[in-house]
């Protein structure tokens, strides 16, 4: 009987510690609205994609929810802005806490904390193959912008030294990482305004992928190196970037 009151007494333990996290996640920020799904507790991960839209497609809906979390935080801090109105008035201390716990929750649930600056290269090297319409048959058929194209190079292609470092071009958060069905190795990145990013073909042995899904990482900080892992015919970095699924040039983000 004593086991069995100690197993009991643990199991409403443990059921009541899940009931007071899940009513800290879901409760409202302030009184006006709720904090938005957070984007690093609310999704698990997957390890395993079966193509490259699948994965940017996952990335994408992570973006999304992280670019609702940034707004909302947004919001917060332009609310704090007024600070020296708030404490002038009726109760503006408490509203002036509830703010700044609202930003806290933000920050908890996974709103990026680095500074957002301007996109900058995501390596060093010569561009061998730039974005858009080519003549290489290795490149699949894409309709883009109305036009249809036999070829299409959804990314660019920056020629590198081995084991050259491939950085963040801008502030993120960091949807995957891992061993695609070609053999490449990928790091998938989410941005500000629902923006994704990918570079394949890092290199993952020598000097594997130093992040894992749910980091954030900030504008130049290291997120793999240039390898030739995958359908590669030398070392280099294939950078891609995507907007509600559909590929964008990277270089055209340079300086915004």
């Amino acid at each position: 009987m004593y086991h069995l009151s100690n197993a009991l007494s643990r199991a409403l333990l443990v059921l009541a510690g899940m009931l007071a996290v899940g009513a800290l996640l879901t409760s409202p920020a302030n009184a006006d609205e709720p904090t938005p799904r957070a984007v690093p507790v609310a999704r698990a991960y997957p390890r395993v994609f079966s193509s490259y839209d699948a994965v940017i497609a996952y990335a994408g809906a992570v973006a999304a929810d992280q670019a609702a979390l940034d707004r909302h935080l947004a919001t917060v801090r332009d609310a704090q802005g007024e600070r020296g109105e708030l404490l002038d008035t009726r109760g503006g201390y408490r509203r002036l806490h509830a703010l700044e716990l609202a930003e806290s929750k933000a920050f908890a649930a996974g709103a990026l904390t680095t500074e957002a600056v301007p996109w900058q290269m995501a390596s060093v090297g010569e561009i061998t193959q730039p974005f858009g319409a080519t003549k290489l048959r290795v490149e699949p058929a894409r309709t883009y912008a109305g036009v249809y194209y036999a070829h299409f190079h959804d990314g660019v292609d920056i020629a590198g030294d081995w084991m050259a470092p491939v950085v963040a071009p801008t502030r993120g958060r960091v949807v995957y990482v891992g061993r695609m069905f070609d053999g490449a190795e990928i790091v998938v990145l989410a941005h500000d305004n629902g923006l994704v990013s990918l570079y394949a073909h890092l290199d993952a042995w020598a000097s594997p992928p130093p992040v894992a899904a749910g980091d954030e990482v900030a504008a130049g900080q290291r997120i793999g190196t240039v390898g030739r892992t995958g359908i590669a015919f030398g070392m280099h970095l294939h950078w891609a970037v995507y907007r509600n699924g559909e590929p964008i040039d990277p270089i055209s983000l340079l300086g915004h």
